[in-house]
């Protein structure tokens, strides 16, 4: 197993709070707030590629990296160019990739096949995909399958989506409330353009995935490695209430924020095998 470089976990975790305390959030403080909901799980996300990451660190990749706050914090990974790639491009005064040197970003619409063209094969050394594949409905696999063929051997793509098998969404089935974002629109949307190609969208949930499902559509990827997995809850803004900071703050502190039925994401890190699989 690749040794991890302890020096670079708290860079990251300082960098993560360095862009909290940004002025940029004046335009959106919704970003802020979700920035230090989802703390724990882009902490987590950046232990995994700091320890399982062998190798160089030339290019990282974020596939719907919307304002690229995770690419700003990857150079503090060891990374030196960034690849971030959505179909909806936020102006330069509300993405995080104003400054960063050697950012590059492609506008790409994931339901299409071959979304990645143009991006050689087995040239990214990291590529990051949270909370994408439930956004997907024309070909999750073959998006899948994309994102691996510029991974290279030794690679690491961290992948999250939502969790739902938790208490949560068993208390909605039983009080009829839909446990999936955007079932109402999803009616009402057309998923093929005039063109008849498939659409880009971000505001619907086309399916969650149970882990035992999502299992067996990694293993159809060829070399791939589980290197870790799990479930990560969510932390608090701190302008929650303070009955659910409260709630949060025991759950992690008693090992709970790890725990399924309470953790609204699944992780995976899948490494693809620097020597291919024999049989």
């Amino acid at each position: 197993m690749p040794q991890r470089n302890s020096r670079i976990q708290p860079n990251f975790a300082h960098a993560y709070e360095q862009v909290l305390q940004l002025a940029d959030f004046e335009w959106d403080e919704a970003t802020r707030q979700n920035l230090h909901v989802y703390r724990p799980r882009h902490l987590l996300l950046g232990e995994l590629v700091d320890r399982h990451l062998s190798g160089r660190r030339e290019i990282i990749a974020d596939i719907g990296c919307h304002n690229g706050f995770f690419l700003r914090l990857s150079n503090s990974l060891g990374f030196r160019r960034f690849m971030a790639i959505d179909f909806f491009e936020l102006p330069p005064a509300r993405s995080f990739l104003r400054g960063l040197t050697d950012a590059e970003f492609h506008r790409r619409n994931f339901n299409e096949a071959n979304f990645l063209h143009g991006i050689a094969d087995e040239s990214v050394d990291c590529l990051v995909s949270t909370e994408v594949f439930e956004h997907l409905f024309n070909h999750p696999l073959g998006y899948l399958q994309e994102c691996w063929r510029i991974l290279r051997p030794g690679g690491v793509l961290p992948l999250t989506t939502p969790n739902p098998a938790t208490f949560a969404n068993a208390v909605r089935l039983v009080t009829n409330r839909p446990i999936q974002w955007g079932a109402v629109a999803f009616a009402e949307t057309i998923k093929l353009t005039p063109e008849g190609l498939p659409a880009a969208m971000w505001d619907i949930h086309f399916r969650e995935y149970f882990a035992s499902e999502l299992e067996t559509i990694i293993h159809k990827l060829p070399d791939v490695e589980i290197v870790a997995r799990g479930y990560i809850g969510t932390g608090t803004d701190p302008q929650s209430s303070l009955v659910k900071r409260f709630a949060k703050t025991i759950q992690h502190a008693f090992g709970l924020g790890r725990w399924r039925p309470l953790c609204t994401t699944q992780y995976w890190l899948l490494r693809k095998a620097e020597s291919p699989k024999k049989g």
